[in-house]
């Protein structure tokens, strides 16, 4: 069994290239590395070319080389090439999401670096591990040389966050920050690198003599120990009187208030936003058959005696039963409303004379009551807490309790030493049965020593009390869902102005004639009826001077 090393279509043994001093490093949430010498005038490998490393015919590593520094001494003169892995790809590829953008009257989308957490391409909510293959699916539509493998443990849902020109690696950091026990590895045994994520309670356990160890040291992190999760997601709500905060608080184990050592998360969600219209509205009944309402809207008529008048020949267009007095009637009360015209003829004696007029009176009539109408114009809801996420926080926090390092020679170096838990038999008691995951797998090909770093990934932020509370400080509110998708989703508070208002001056056109008659009986009367002149005829007074018994005096005629 042999090791080889395939670059540019060629494979061939290790001693062929004349390297030395390989060495694989292997990171959970960083960048696996290989790294290897040569001598100074052995300028075979070029930087950014690909570089895969075998076991027979399994492939051990596939990386592109990435540094290559020269090194000068009286004692030795080298290159060292670093390779690195595909998650280089992730470190230095900036993630994007689609949004919506208004290009020539026209819905245009764009990616962007300002990304939304949480939500898919569609708008609706989606877990961490949806994120997590939104994210991969991003990187391979680069060109990353990445395939997702398994992802497990991570259904739940996270509070959605607002980031801008982040990295896939940091995002996939601020992510799995809410489930600090994840384990990130890639298998490198495929056509392409597989990228497998999981947490620490769903990789298969490995138990090791303490025998079998070259070295061994554990240390007990009680400084990380957390007697509890406290996540309190406030939300700040507004309408037109003004704003208000609520808060939900979310705590694991159930009934620890106020204990040492409790990690608080404040969570800013947006909270419910509405605004509403209201409309005062007053009314008074259409009583056309009584002679006090006919007097109301015509003074002149109010001194004569309500016996001494009669209204006929009334005549409308609609039948809507009130008159509008006060306010104003707008579409969204859903009432019918219409200015209308409304005719009577009035019959009435005065002075011994009968006499006869035409009446009209213009009004806003419907169908609508004295009232205060409201109507909701916009609402938006805000974002309900994730449920029981407390408690996944605090589960994933178990881990943290111990770190250490152990150093032996196993029987094959094709094992993925990430991606497994690893417990020490033939210790204390206390120390057995840990599940520790492997945070660093170091492996030196010469001498076939491997080095594995346990316990909790310090990318995460719990190296100490303090990060891990600020974790999640400088987390970004999300304030609109919608704002991807939609053109004009912050131009919902739309105003509904009235179109139709009570007609104040409705009988400044007071009597309307078709003939006026004026005169002391019957038979000694004055007639003035239009309805004889020509069509688009037009009569007016215009004044002449005369000389009348030697004065000069001014008439009035009626001309056309």
């Amino acid at each position: 069994m042999s090791w080889f090393l395939a670059y540019k279509g060629t494979k061939m043994p290790l001693h062929q290239w004349h390297i030395f001093n390989l060495k694989r490093r292997i990171l959970n949430l960083g960048t696996d590395e290989i790294t290897f010498q040569t001598s100074l005038d052995n300028n075979v490998f070029e930087s950014n070319e690909t570089v895969e490393i075998y076991k027979d015919d399994t492939r051990w590593f596939q990386g592109k080389i990435t540094r290559v520094p020269y090194e000068y001494s009286s004692e030795k003169q080298q290159r060292t090439y670093y390779v690195s892995g595909p998650y280089w790809y992730l470190e230095h590829l900036v993630f994007q999401q689609p949004w919506q953008y208004q290009h020539n009257d026209q819905a245009l989308t764009v990616n962007r670096g300002l990304c939304i957490l949480g939500q898919s391409e569609s708008g609706e909510t989606i877990n961490a591990q949806q994120c997590l293959e939104e994210l991969v699916r991003y990187a391979q539509t680069c060109g990353a040389p990445i395939t997702l493998g398994e992802i497990k443990g991570l259904e739940f849902s996270f509070p959605c966050e607002t980031v801008k020109d982040n990295t896939c690696a940091e995002i996939l950091r601020k992510i799995l920050r809410w489930a600090p026990d994840t384990v990130v590895w890639f298998n490198y045994n495929t056509p392409t690198p597989t990228l497998h994520i999981s947490r620490t309670q769903h990789l298969p356990s490995c138990t090791l003599p303490l025998n079998r160890l070259s070295r061994y040291n554990l240390t007990p992190r009680h400084d990380l120990q957390i007697s509890a999760v406290e996540l309190k997601y406030e939300h700040t709500h507004s309408d037109e009187s003004g704003s208000w905060k609520t808060i939900t608080t979310d705590t694991y184990p159930q009934g620890a208030k106020n204990a040492f050592n409790t990690l608080v998360v404040t969570i800013e969600l947006e909270g419910s936003k509405t605004h509403s219209q209201e409309q005062w509205v007053k009314v008074q009944p259409l009583q056309l058959d009584n002679v006090d309402w006919w007097k109301a809207h015509f003074p002149s008529f109010a001194s004569i005696p309500n016996d001494n008048i009669r209204i006929t020949n009334i005549h409308r267009t609609t039948d809507l039963p009130n008159e509008l007095v006060e306010g104003a009637i707008a579409p969204w009360m859903n009432c019918k409303a219409a200015y209308e015209t409304i005719t009577a003829d009035i019959h009435y004696t005065q002075e011994n004379n009968n006499i006869h007029q035409k009446m009209a009176v213009r009004l806003c009539t419907t169908n609508a009551t004295s009232k205060t109408y409201n109507q909701l114009t916009y609402l938006r809801t805000g974002v309900t807490p994730p449920k029981d996420l407390a408690k996944i926080l605090y589960e994933s926090a178990r881990c943290l309790r111990h770190e250490g390092l152990i150093q032996f020679k196993p029987t094959t170096l094709l094992q993925n030493f990430l991606g497994q838990t690893f417990n020490i038999s033939g210790t204390s008691p206390e120390c057995e049965h840990l599940n520790l995951p492997v945070q660093e797998a170091t492996i030196v090909l010469d001498t076939y020593m491997v080095t594995l770093k346990l316990g909790a990934p310090k990318q995460l932020g719990p190296n100490d009390w303090v990060q891990l509370l600020q974790s999640n400080r400088l987390r970004q509110v999300t304030d609109d869902l919608n704002q991807r998708f939609s053109l004009k989703s912050f131009g919902q508070t739309k105003t509904y102005f009235p179109h139709l208002t009570p007609l104040l001056n409705s009988t400044s056109n007071t009597l309307v004639y078709n003939r006026l008659t004026v005169g002391n009986s019957l038979d000694k009367t004055i007639s003035l009826d239009p309805n004889v002149l020509p069509d688009k005829t037009q009569l007016t007074l215009k004044p002449f001077d005369v000389v009348e018994n030697g004065r000069l005096q001014k008439i009035w005629l009626l001309s056309s």
